[in-house]
């Protein structure tokens, strides 16, 4: 008997609670079921599936969630031998789970083997049921190892569903770690993201494969980044494929998030099950969704958004050896990070090179400082003119500390152009030169009535590897690392001053993760790293009357597997953090930047570039079809 996780107090008293959602401006329960099919037992599966429906509608739930494949298991590998468990969309799958959904006064979301009945191409998909019949589908657009031997990539684009609901997008498992397909979704007015996944590891792993990705692990950040209710399932069983002489332990750990990234309900990773799911009712977590939180702060930030700057996003660059380092380097690189005093260039020079003289070494070859380094944050136009004025004494009081410490060093200014002032980082060589200029091209909120934004989003080449710089607010728009991955960056280097309205990673069950993140890891951060696949260096301040809240550190391209974990300072102390890296991803490593940029789908990420306020936009945004003519 398995044990039913619930948001509210218990099944009864919350169903009393959640009256049937007659609009999306009702609060409706949502469930995700870790259901274990029986592999290669399509119809076989059926009943168990429609018991689920019926005890989760039961519960009060009006949207329910199945697993990725989950009318048949996953581990197939090869078209001839999931050819007798395809269906076409719609057809007998599709027909069975709407009439349960009609029955059952609910909407289902359901993962399955797709053949389309003109090409006979066959798609990992998922369909969207309610009690009105079939809604839509999605094909899978990210494909992950074993389903590549089947599986043709999606070429439905990322569509969104209108329900009484709300609007529903869909995304299976791979697709989260391309930061593209929810934003694409958000975009398009999704307001709520149905992530359905069979995730886990291998059994007796070949040691030259170092791990597996846990998709799972990454749907908290399609939520924070993109103002998206998520509900993420996901299987918690063993399945074995004799004839391949493969298994896997699907991990479960479906979870449930607000807008805000905020986690509404977690199941825990499981422990090893036998491999027979018939014996076993599977786990249900419940969560409430609330469509007041629908329109949202997040989504607000989407008219921040500099699409002009992203067109590298639409290019195809795979593959592009031409521009990627063909070199590895090791990084011993110094973050320094301390609590400014506002506007005193004098005092805060001090404390920098008492934490420099005390942590630089001799292997010390890349120095990183928070933003306006040497002054803190400019609150005002005023202040930012009267801190542009002494660019000259920051640029000197660097150049010295990078001839020093014979290193790179990144630092952070204000500067004045045509009446203009920006926020801006300059990238030194060990004798001082200037090798690298960027101007911040997000500006925050409360900036933007004085600062003015860049208009490039460059990456420098140096002879520790190619360099990219954003500063820490704009991990918020991963359009901006993305464009640095596509043109290769090793490293993205981020000066911030961090005070923490946004980032935290709670919520997630760090049991997924090799070596688990610390507890002020700053989830956008963390994920501009993974999905960028270029190790991000960040310097932050701390403490000050704005209680900045610290945790410098290296994050990493690998955190799943506890390759480089994340190394952070704490965030409530100054200090000079060392941390030691070697850029560019052993080719034995599961992910890395070529794989990333081998699996990207830039002909369904054209929207990304385009002008939102532009009529081309409007014509995607509001037609049914996601190939609108004038882009494609």
């Amino acid at each position: 008997m398995s044990i039913v996780h619930v948001f509210f107090l218990a099944d009864l008293a919350a169903a009393l609670l959640i009256c049937p959602a007659a609009g999306a401006q009702e609060r409706f329960r949502a469930a995700a079921v870790e259901f274990n099919p029986v592999f290669k037992q399509r119809e076989a599966n059926f009943p168990a599936m429609e018991a689920a429906v019926k005890r989760t509608a039961g519960n009060g739930a009006k949207l329910i969630l199945f697993p990725e494949m989950g009318t048949t298991g996953y581990l197939f590998g090869s078209r001839s031998e999931i050819a007798p468990f395809v269906d076409p969309i719609p057809g007998k799958t599709t027909a069975f789970f709407e009439k349960v959904a009609a029955e059952n006064d609910v909407h289902i979301v359901v993962g399955m083997p797709e053949v389309d009945p003109e090409t006979g191409v066959f798609y990992n998909s998922a369909f969207l049921a309610g009690p009105q019949g079939l809604i839509g589908k999605y094909r899978k657009n990210n494909l992950f190892l074993l389903e590549s031997a089947w599986a043709a990539q999606g070429n439905l684009g990322v569509p969104v569903f209108d329900t009484p609901l709300g609007k529903i997008a869909l995304m299976i498992c791979y697709d989260d770690y391309f930061y593209q397909s929810a934003r694409l979704a958000a975009l398009r007015g999704a307001e709520l993201l149905a992530f359905i996944a069979s995730s886990g590891r291998m059994l007796d792993p070949d040691p030259q494969s170092a791990g597996v990705h846990i998709s799972i692990s990454d749907v908290q950040q399609q939520a924070a980044m993109n103002g998206l209710y998520v509900v993420a399932t996901n299987r918690n069983n063993i399945e074995k494929n004799d004839q391949l002489g493969i298994g896997v332990h699907y991990l479960g750990g479906a979870s449930i998030w607000d807008p805000a990234g905020k986690n509404i309900a977690q199941a825990p990773v499981a422990s090893q099950k036998g491999s027979d799911p018939s014996t076993e009712e599977p786990e249900i977590l419940y969560g409430d969704i609330d469509p007041e939180n629908y329109a949202n702060d997040t989504k607000d930030l989407f008219e921040q958004r500099r699409p002009e700057l992203y067109g590298d996003i639409a290019l195809n660059m795979s593959p592009r050896p031409m521009i990627a380092s063909k070199e590895s380097h090791e990084i011993n690189a110094l973050l320094v990070q301390y609590e400014p005093v506002a506007g005193d260039r004098q005092a805060n020079g001090t404390r920098i090179a008492a934490l420099l003289e005390e942590n630089a070494t001799l292997v010390t070859n890349l120095i990183v400082m928070p933003e306006h380094s040497l002054t803190g944050l400019p609150g005002s136009a005023e202040e930012a003119k009267e801190y542009a004025a002494a660019s000259a004494e920051t640029d000197s009081y660097f150049k010295e500390k990078a001839v020093l410490y014979g290193s790179y060093l990144v630092y952070s200014l204000a500067e004045a152009e045509n009446g203009k002032y920006y926020t801006a980082a300059k990238l030194l060589d060990p004798r001082g030169n200037v090798v690298g200029h960027y101007r911040k091209t997000h500006p925050a909120s409360a900036e933007a009535a004085w600062l003015a934004g860049g208009d490039t989003l460059p990456v420098f080449e140096t002879g520790i590897g190619r360099i990219g710089i954003l500063f820490g607010g704009e991990a918020r728009f991963p359009e901006a690392a993305d464009v640095l991955s596509v043109n290769r960056a090793d490293i993205i280097v981020m000066p911030a001053a961090w005070e923490g309205p946004f980032g935290r990673a709670d919520g997630l069950d760090r049991k997924f993760l090799a070596v688990p993140y610390p507890e002020n890891t700053n989830l956008f951060w963390y994920s501009t790293a993974k999905t960028a696949q270029a190790y991000l260096l960040t310097a932050n301040f701390v403490g000050s009357d704005a209680s900045y809240k610290g945790s410098s550190g290296l994050y990493s391209l690998d955190p799943t597997n506890g390759y480089y974990a994340p190394v952070l300072a704490s965030a409530d102390r100054e200090a000079a953090l060392t941390v030691n890296f070697q850029t560019i991803a052993p080719i034995s490593w599961w992910t890395s930047q070529q794989y990333i940029i081998d699996g990207r789908r830039p002909q369904i990420y054209i929207p990304l570039v385009l002008d939102q306020n532009g009529p081309c936009f409007r014509e995607w945004r509001e037609s049914s079809a996601y190939f609108s003519d004038c882009w494609r």
